[in-house]
């Protein structure tokens, strides 16, 4: 029981950094009129639209990640998980698990689920909000049909507009707080090299450090890694 409630814990981690990190890779933007709007230049489809000009050429790309985490719930357990992501445009992704304990193993396939640009827009409502740093911009979405996560915040540089925080907050109280440090990829993508994730529920604390190994840009994915069927965000 201690196991799955890891594996959950952590496949809810999973899903949330995939769900930031396609925001910047599509070409279509579609945003709501924002309520308040941070100071500046730039305007919610400005920012999105740059986000996804830097990513223009980048048709699909693996990784390997090593995660380290830690569940508390009323004792505190340690893991170490392998996984290796992969995405292909315009909306294919997802995280391949390796090592896993045979309670776990129908999470191996785990799909972002939350979509691209081209549909991420169809789910929420996006609007720029004041940023409480002066370094970057701050996006918020609202979802249209998650009745479980009440918004999300995504904080990126001003300078580069590459993301470096998100933010999830469900309607039960719990929250995500994940922490992006970025790197150049074939001197031209700036993608994740380290994520530092923190969830707070009620049931439990997760505590997760992932690091990115050498990225495969632009390579053909095995065909097989499109036929598993991937599982959704456990609830």
């Amino acid at each position: 029981m201690l196991c799955s409630r890891i594996l959950s814990a952590f496949v809810l981690v999973c899903v949330a950094l995939c769900a930031f990190a396609v925001v910047s890779r599509g070409t279509t933007v579609s945003v709501a009129t924002p309520a308040a709007q941070s100071s500046g230049s730039l305007s919610t489809a400005d920012i999105l639209k740059q986000m996804a000009d830097q990513r223009k050429g980048l048709t699909s790309y693996s990784v390997p990640i090593h995660f380290n985490l830690t569940v508390h719930k009323g004792v505190s357990v340690s893991s170490q998980l392998d996984a290796t992501r992969y995405f292909e445009r315009p909306d294919k992704e997802v995280l391949v698990m390796k090592s896993m304990p045979s309670i776990a193993r129908k999470f191996q396939y785990i799909y972002s689920g939350l979509g691209t640009p081209e549909t991420w827009p169809l789910d929420y409502d996006i609007t720029l909000v004041q940023s409480p740093s002066a370094q970057t911009y701050e996006l918020k979405g609202v979802p249209k049909n998650n009745p479980n996560v009440s918004y999300v915040l995504l904080d990126v540089t001003r300078e580069t507009l590459a993301p470096v925080k998100a933010q999830w907050f469900y309607q039960n109280g719990g929250t995500v707080v994940i922490n992006f440090d970025n790197a150049t990829v074939n001197g031209k993508y700036l993608l994740p090299s380290t994520e530092t994730i923190d969830v707070s529920f009620p049931e439990y604390r997760v505590h997760a450090v992932g690091h990115y190994g050498d990225y495969s840009i632009n390579q053909p994915i095995p065909d097989a890694v499109w036929l598993a069927s991937p599982q959704p965000l456990p609830t």
